[in-house]
């Protein structure tokens, strides 16, 4: 009999325990799940999945809210009104940018190319000290009439990251420019740079002057 009792035992340790493991088990799969879906949730509060459409093919993006707010409010405006549907990349420079946005290249006449803009300017949103920029550079990026922004988490300029391009401190309105074979340090502090290419740089990197943006299309 004390065998017998023993062997219940045995198995009702065993059967709680077993209990116990699935509990476990099922606790951390619910707690990834919620984990990821707030992360997904998080990620798509911070990020703006958008494509740009070209002859050449589709190039992804996602736009950080988090870097440049204004900047990523202003793009998406103008992509959901379709502005730059139809729009060239006027300016390419070999192992440099690509650079598109200008609605004077829709036209025929190439030469007004990278004087349009939206009637508008918006304001730089960089912060130099994020980028690890030095005090020095600081100070005479100042003097030229930069106004930088603390508050912010700024992109560098690496291969991909999509920058706002300008003609000055404060003069940023619908052009931007995509960063195409090498790390462009130097851009940083001059230039608002709001996303990065996720997919499709293999068509950047093909995009020939002239080549036109069929749409942007906002994606969330």
């Amino acid at each position: 009999m004390d065998e017998i009792f023993q062997q219940e035992i045995k198995h009702k340790k065993k059967k709680k325990l077993e209990i116990i493991l699935i509990i476990v088990v099922l606790v951390l799969i619910i707690g990834a799940g919620v984990i990821f879906y707030f992360s997904r949730i998080n990620r798509e509060k911070n990020f703006i999945s958008t494509t740009i459409e070209t002859e050449k093919g589709n190039i992804e993006l996602e736009l950080d809210k988090k870097a440049a707010p204004k900047t990523v409010e202003n793009f998406v405006k103008l992509a959901k009104d379709g502005f730059y549907d139809g729009t060239k990349f006027h300016r390419v420079v070999e192992n440099f940018v690509i650079q598109g946005g200008d609605p004077l290249s829709k036209d025929d006449d190439p030469n007004n190319d990278g004087q349009g803009g939206p009637g508008y300017n918006i304001e730089d949103e960089i912060n130099p000290k994020s980028l690890g920029i030095s005090e020095d550079i600081i100070n005479q990026l100042e003097y030229l009439g930069y106004k930088f922004n603390y508050s912010l988490k700024s992109i560098p300029h690496k291969i991909g990251t999509i920058s706002m391009a300008n003609s000055g401190p404060d003069t940023d309105g619908s052009q931007f420019f995509i960063i195409t074979t090498q790390d462009q340090p130097d851009l940083d502090g001059r230039y608002t740079a709001f996303g990065q290419v996720v997919g499709g740089m293999e068509v950047v990197r093909q995009i020939k002057q002239g080549d036109i943006i069929k749409a942007i299309t906002i994606n969330n």
